[in-house]
């Protein structure tokens, strides 16, 4: 098989495909050959980007459209279900589904605002992925999860609020997974820290964006190295751009 297609067969999650890092790696991943899940709330712009994949001559993808915010845990594991009746297994979950919440001190932060981005960022993340593992269990050679860190609010940044909360939390859900599946390396678990990205969320708090900024490319390039378990296991790990 050609490199350029080495991802033909298997299948991809990738959450918050509308935004620019999930649109992206998703692209990524189809041009490689996969079967691209996208998951979004935002239906018309998950369509523009299947439209663009097929026109691609990529593998047909297909759109799952859920707000995280109004769904209950036993959603994921109806998602599993059907997902399941589809597809046999699942190779990946690329978590890049984010939302900052509000910047304020705790004092100030908005009950409603709180909840959403420790939905999106932290509940979110744990459910889908714990509703897949019987679907990732079955990947060859093993099935490859990607968080997304932002370890520079993590540690503590004054009035990050829910945002910095989930980001800490998804640091630790990360190392937990690759932990207790360590043993059997059925499914590696590693996250990407874009720190130096300047997406939508990097100029909603900061108009110039990053300095000495990286590109998506980067991302993707981090991406692919991660899904691509035929050729280096890696487990536990972040990888800050």
């Amino acid at each position: 098989m050609s490199d350029t297609k080495k991802f033909t067969g298997k299948v991809f999650i990738v959450t918050g495909a509308s935004g620019a890092i999930g649109k992206e790696s998703a692209f990524r991943l189809a041009n490689l050959g996969a079967t691209v899940i996208l998951m979004g709330r935002k239906e018309e712009k998950l369509n523009q980007i299947y439209d663009i994949i097929v026109a691609r001559g990529n593998p047909e993808p297909v759109i799952v459209t859920m707000d995280f915010n109004k769904v209950t845990s036993e959603d994921y594991y109806g998602l599993s279900h059907n997902i399941a009746q589809e597809f046999p297994k699942i190779d990946g979950i690329i978590h890049t589904a984010v939302n900052l919440g509000n910047l304020a001190p705790l004092a100030h932060t908005e009950p409603a605002k709180w909840d959403l981005s420790i939905n999106l960022a932290l509940n979110a993340p744990f459910y889908l992925t714990q509703a897949m593992l019987p679907l990732l269990h079955k990947a060859e050679p093993r099935a490859s999860v990607i968080f997304f860190e932002h370890n520079e609010v993590a540690s503590g940044k004054a009035y990050w609020g829910s945002y910095a909360v989930a980001k800490a939390g998804i640091a630790t859900l990360k190392r937990l997974f690759a932990e207790e599946y360590e043993a059997g390396q059925a499914i590696q678990f590693n996250s990407i820290d874009p720190v130096r990205i300047n997406s939508a969320l990097q100029f909603s708090v900061s108009p110039t964006g990053a300095e000495n900024p990286k590109s998506l490319r980067d991302v993707c390039n981090l991406v692919e190295k991660l899904c691509d378990t035929e050729r280096e296991y890696i487990n536990g790990e972040t990888f800050t751009l």
